[in-house]
């Protein structure tokens, strides 16, 4: 095999990550057609489906709807890597009601 044919082929995936793919696809077509702005600037169109607890820390919240959102992608980056930016937004408040050990550990 060469390089330029290793190039064109596809990673297989699990029909388990297939599945939360079409979920997580699901999930954002519904959140565009609500409100396709972004939650936290308000100004640009949201184009990056975020997760409100990170998938690495909470897999088992990686499809819920309450933990999902819209966000451009200048906002994403931000409110990954910078938790005051995360506090400010808001966005999680809701979260205390599901699960505030999780909140507390990733936003406070």
């Amino acid at each position: 095999m060469n390089a330029t044919s290793s190039f064109f082929t596809m990673r297989k995936i699990s029909r388990k990550q297939s599945a939360i793919n079409r979920r997580l696809n699901k999930i954002k077509k519904m959140l565009v057609c609500n409100s396709p702005i972004c939650r936290c600037c308000r100004g640009a169109y949201g184009t990056d489906l975020a997760h409100l607890l990170p998938r690495s820390l909470y897999p088992e919240y990686q499809t819920e709807s309450w933990n999902l959102t819209l966000l451009c992608r200048e906002c994403h980056t931000r409110f990954d890597s910078d938790r005051d930016y995360r506090r400010k937004t808001g966005l999680g408040n809701h979260i205390k009601q599901v699960d505030e050990l999780a909140y507390n550990r990733y936003y406070e």
